[in-house]
């Protein structure tokens, strides 16, 4: 398993972020390549995902641990992706966010097809971080 962990701080409050992460319909306006997402029950989310020109549906079970303000998450079926998403306060206005992602690099192959090795591990990196930026600048916009 390969595991990514990237970090990103959003100019607002960890509840206002927290809150925010919890908006699974809204995980399309961020995350590079969710066309559409919904979270059937509190412990579950649907998504709707194209890469590399392919289209699959994936079921992820959500554990939310809202004390410790840490989203975890694990996909049901193929491809086998763990992570985490958490958020924790820098002060009264600023919070970091972290993603921490666990995925074997050739079960993403075989299921999306593209680049193999490296190449896919930076695809990977590119859209984590590109989502995190993404989701800071929805974020911060809304202010």
């Amino acid at each position: 398993m390969t595991r990514l962990r990237e970090q990103i701080t959003v100019d607002a409050p960890a509840q206002e972020v927290w809150g925010r992460l919890h908006d699974v319909e809204a995980y399309s306006t961020f995350m590079d390549g969710v066309e559409r997402a919904y979270a059937p029950s509190s412990n579950r989310a649907h998504l709707d995902v194209r890469a590399g020109g392919v289209q699959r549906e994936f079921d992820a079970i959500l554990t939310d641990r809202s004390n410790d303000q840490v989203l975890a998450w694990e996909t049901q079926g193929s491809p086998e992706l763990k992570g985490t998403l958490s958020v924790r306060s820098l002060d009264r206005d600023h919070s970091q966010v972290q993603m921490e992602l666990e995925y074997e690099p050739q079960a993403i192959q075989d299921t999306f097809g593209g680049p193999a090795g490296m190449a896919q591990v930076h695809r990977i990196e590119n859209t984590v971080r590109g989502g995190l930026e993404h989701f800071k600048d929805l974020v911060e916009s809304e202010r």
